[in-house]
């Protein structure tokens, strides 16, 4: 049987444990997403964290994304990456993948920080950075 006429069934966003200490939940953008795919997979994962211990951090991994920069909205939508949806989540997120030459126009702080309602997003440019933060975090 041939492909011809098959759709690919490929989420734009998936999530993941960062590790199997379960302190972090990751979205993971894959292609070409939008504030809608983020959305859906955080609602998703909602299911996931109901056995998780409190204190779970969102970490929102952009690096496999195709797109060039952030859909349009991202200064609203990127206060919504550390809200607490779901009980067992701490409130804080950080976000990986984003160039920091466009953090002041996210209106982060120059250490790519943003308070929120429910607690902070921040954004960093490594993957070293992301685990020193996680850890203090978990500290």
């Amino acid at each position: 049987m041939g492909t011809e006429g098959v759709i690919e069934n490929v989420m734009p966003f998936r999530f993941e444990w960062k590790d199997e200490s379960k302190r972090a939940i990751c979205y993971i953008a894959e292609g070409t997403w939008n504030w809608r795919d983020y959305h859906q997979v955080v609602r998703a994962a909602a299911f996931t964290l109901l056995d998780a211990q409190p204190g779970v951090h969102s970490v929102i991994d952009l690096r496999s994304s195709t797109r060039t920069g952030l859909p349009a909205g991202a200064v609203a939508h990127v206060r919504s990456f550390g809200r607490i949806t779901q009980v067992n989540l701490s409130g804080r997120a950080a976000v990986i993948g984003v160039d920091s030459a466009h953090w002041a126009e996210l209106g982060l702080s120059a250490d790519g920080s943003l308070i929120t309602a429910d607690g902070m997003v921040r954004f960093v440019e490594s993957e070293a950075e992301l685990e020193r933060l996680l850890n203090r975090w978990a500290g």
